[in-house]
């Protein structure tokens, strides 16, 4: 199969026509010269791999590496590829980026190579690249498009912030661990001087409390400290809803706007709270709402990590359901249910834990609402839907649960883990 011929090729063939009938009217031998070498130069061109271009240009290959956060927080992804266009001049590469941007890349033929920088504030499964290579012919003679439509898709993790304070639950249940529990034990800090008992090592006798609380002879005293003590984490994400921050937006979610959703911060939150608690030895368990067969269960170290980091970034909306089990989680977990509150569930589910004696810490991932650019009628909706979700959130925390937004400033955040471990401290 031959490659389309282009208008250069028949401006050239047919100018070349003109100048010798020209010359030939009017006795000019120079133009019959300047058309006969028109005529040559299009025929050569049209000779040179014209049959082998049109089925052998195409994407060869590319590669996507991610690097770490931009000064914006927001990652940035190198892809590489390749073209091969045997037998033409120059290879056109029409790549769409995350399926809204368009850019246009003239190499040099037969073989070259391209690398194309992009940042997305969306993380997820998501198609980086789509590209669409056209064969050129020796001074534009002909054009061969590729058959096929290389796509490249990757998976982008959420960043992780830091969280230097972490909730816990009223009662630590592990055996060992990082926290302090409330019995005597080893390994955590001092919790009182008391008479040695059956059981006590000899090693815990404080000497210097001894010469001064003895009464009688025989009398000793130890020093005794908490114990330490593991924690079950379980992170609960309502994946029913994928909204921005612009409530116009909400019926269309449009992509292309390149503004984090609500399903952006929510695994952004997800994974920055399973990678503080695997840090610190506990276990952590996800689920989401909507699937609840695809649980992962409690555990830690690395493979555990491994797993959640799997499951948080391949975290997607899902049809609002009806369902029928409330999600598991271990006696005396803390639970972390992430969720923008638009409707009732969240809430229902909150105020189930939090009457079975569990910790909730509540996390709005709702994006920071931006106003602008709304009709009047749609600023009356937003607002009748804002005044609900608002008493939503006070229930919630009416239930005794902790509430902690999300999408804001760092230190804001901070602030709010800090006075969240304080209370604890002081019951």
């Amino acid at each position: 199969m031959r490659a389309p011929l282009s208008p250069a090729a028949f401006a050239g063939a047919g100018l070349g026509v003109v100048l010798v009938a020209a010359a030939l009217g009017f006795g000019r031998p120079e133009l019959a010269v300047i058309g006969a070498v028109l005529v040559s130069a299009v025929a050569l061109a049209l000779g040179t791999g014209r049959r082998t271009a049109a089925t052998r240009t195409a994407l060869a290959r590319i590669t996507a590496g991610q690097r770490a956060p931009s000064p914006a927080e927001y990652p940035v992804v190198i892809v590489r590829g390749e073209v091969r266009a045997p037998g033409a001049e120059l290879a056109v590469v029409s790549a769409t980026m995350l399926s809204y941007r368009t850019e246009r890349v003239v190499l040099a033929a037969p073989r070259s190579s391209f690398a194309l920088r992009l940042s997305t504030v969306h993380s997820g499964d998501q198609q980086l690249v789509a590209t669409e290579t056209c064969a050129v012919g020796a001074d534009g003679t002909w054009a061969a498009a590729a058959s096929t439509l290389s796509r490249l898709s990757a998976r982008i993790v959420p960043p992780v912030r830091p969280l230097p304070f972490l909730p816990l639950p009223r009662v630590p249940s592990g055996l060992t661990g990082g926290h302090d529990a409330p019995r005597p034990g080893d390994g955590g800090e001092f919790r009182d001087i008391h008479p040695f008992t059956t059981g006590d090592r000899l090693q815990r006798i404080d000497w210097k409390a001894t010469a001064r609380l003895a009464r009688r002879p025989g009398d000793l005293f130890v020093r005794r400290t908490f114990a330490t003590a593991d924690i079950d984490v379980a992170l609960i994400l309502d994946d029913g809803e994928d909204l921005s921050g612009m409530p116009g937006d909400w019926l269309r979610g449009d992509r292309a706007l390149q503004v984090p959703t609500s399903m952006d911060i929510a695994r952004e939150t997800a994974w920055s709270v399973a990678c503080a608690y695997l840090d610190a030895g506990d276990q952590v368990s996800f689920q989401l709402l909507s699937r609840l067969g695809s649980a992962v269960r409690r555990g830690s170290g690395a493979r555990q990590r491994e797993r959640l980091r799997a499951s948080i970034a391949t975290a997607a909306p899902q049809p609002r359901a009806t369902r029928r089990r409330t999600p598991l989680v271990p006696s005396g977990a803390l639970v972390v249910l992430m969720s923008t509150f638009l409707d009732d569930e969240p809430v229902r589910l909150a105020e189930l834990w939090r009457a079975s004696g569990l910790r909730v810490l509540a996390v709005d991932v709702l994006p920071q609402l931006r106003s602008e650019r709304l009709r009047r009628e749609e600023i009356a909706a937003s607002r009748i839907v804002l005044g609900m979700r608002a008493d939503r959130l006070a229930d919630v925390v009416a239930a005794g649960a902790d509430l902690l937004v999300w999408d804001g400033s760092a230190g804001s955040r901070t602030a709010a883990l800090r006075a969240m471990t304080r209370r604890r401290r002081r019951r």
